[in-house]
């Protein structure tokens, strides 16, 4: 054992048996005792990141990048602290989705330590040397606010010195400063002198679009929300209540739901549900036309019936095992309908048409993204938009209308100012 490594093996409580997410809320289907472990030479966070767009980049340590184990170390113990501890009025528990950021900035400044005094020893660490971390974070030509950042780990490492055992700074770092102020951050009461998005711009390109989100389309999303959400529940009940029955009678239940579910659309006049897009690349030949579409929407039909068909995969409905039989036929007397869900669609008046078709499960979802979206650039317009400020920056979604929506019609009517 290096003598570097000998000054950090002792540096905290272990938590080798440990689910590195102790605390944090987890997204469902994921078992916190399945998680990335305190010893595991990555941790992957994802499981607790709720964003639809986070890179997995983000929401990974990779330990195993670091050549020095005692850097490593200190590292372990220092975002164990960060990913689980609250410390109230100073510092809550870090969001998973940030911890790639803790960990670079953490990272320098123990990389920092470790080239001024030979080893990465906290213990000698004393305030002349912070003081050097300070200047050279300067010296390097960062902006004030960016050097603060990073300069938040050296407080940190006093502020969690009661759960960071030797991993922890002995005295308080810049006393009755902020790292801001160390950073020579001055803030200054002004207002923002960034241009607006020009008004001929943003009216066609976002407003006019994000509006129509906003007083047209979201009553159908959050409606479509609330059906699925139903129907969910829904299939729950129905498969508890098919648990205490035999083989052969949970079978014959699922065939009368469905047949109750294709007398529905035939006396409504709507075909069987097929997916909105070719999502995985799947596909069919339509008899009827000849031509390929999407595939049937064997989820949709599974709510329907009862089914959970990733945990019981024999009882999908389109195999052989399951209802093809009553599916196949139904198709080639009913035809198809694309989405499926009944929510109904808003009539676009400038069209006098449905502003899209049905729902289905994957659509909404991205639905909901855009419809965030367009109340971001709702809210961030009357706050005097920049360009900087564009839903993609936000949200992680494309700035550019939905063009595809309108399929050759003419877009929406350009707004007023608000």
């Amino acid at each position: 054992m290096t003598a570097s490594t000998a000054s950090t093996a002792a540096t905290a409580p272990r938590h080798n048996d440990r689910p590195v997410l102790a605390a944090a809320p987890l997204r469902p289907g994921f078992d916190r005792r399945d998680l990335s472990h305190y010893d595991d030479a990555s941790w992957d966070l994802g499981p607790a990141v709720f964003r639809e767009n986070a890179r997995r980049c983000h929401v990974t340590v990779p330990f195993g990048s670091i050549a020095d184990p005692a850097i490593a170390e200190v590292l372990r113990v220092y975002l164990y602290a960060r990913l689980n501890i609250d410390l109230r009025g100073h510092r809550l528990r870090l969001p998973p989705a940030s911890v790639r950021q803790a960990f670079n900035c953490a990272r320098r400044f123990f990389e920092f330590v470790a080239s001024e005094l030979g080893a990465c020893d906290l213990a000698r660490v004393d305030q002349r040397l912070v003081d050097r971390y300070a200047k050279a974070l300067r010296s390097r030509g960062l902006r004030p606010i960016v050097a603060g950042q990073f300069l938040e780990t050296v407080f940190d490492l006093y502020a969690y010195r009661d759960h960071l055992g030797r991993a922890r700074l002995q005295f308080e770092p810049w006393p009755g400063r902020s790292p801001s102020l160390v950073a020579g951050y001055r803030f200054k009461r002004d207002e923002n002198h960034t241009p607006r998005i020009p008004e001929a711009v943003i009216t066609p390109l976002l407003l006019a679009w994000s509006m129509q989100y906003v007083t047209l389309f979201a009553p159908d999303i959050l409606t479509a929300r609330r059906d699925l959400t139903a129907l969910e529940q829904s299939r729950v009940r129905l498969a508890a209540e098919d648990a205490s029955v035999s083989d052969a009678e949970r079978r014959a239940r699922r065939r009368i739901r469905l047949a109750a579910y294709l007398d529905r659309r035939r006396t409504e006049g709507c075909g069987v549900p097929i997916w909105t897009s070719f999502y995985n690349r799947a596909s069919r030949i339509d008899a009827t036309i000849g031509g390929v579409t999407p595939p049937v929407n064997a989820h949709l039909l599974h709510l329907y019936a009862g089914i959970d068909a990733q945990a019981e995969p024999k009882a999908h409905l389109l195999l052989k095992t399951g209802a093809a039989a009553m599916v196949e036929p139904a198709i080639a007397e009913l035809g198809t309908e694309i989405g499926g869900m009944d929510t109904p669609i808003t009539i676009d008046p400038d069209a006098g048409s449905p502003w899209r078709t049905r729902f289905d499960t994957r659509m909404l979802a991205q639905e909901e993204r855009m419809l965030q979206a367009a109340c971001y650039v709702v809210c961030t317009y009357l706050a005097g938009m920049r360009d900087c400020e564009g839903p993609g920056h936000a949200v992680g979604l494309p700035v550019v209308a939905p063009q595809h929506r309108w399929r050759g019609r003419t877009p929406p009517r350009p707004l007023g100012r608000l």
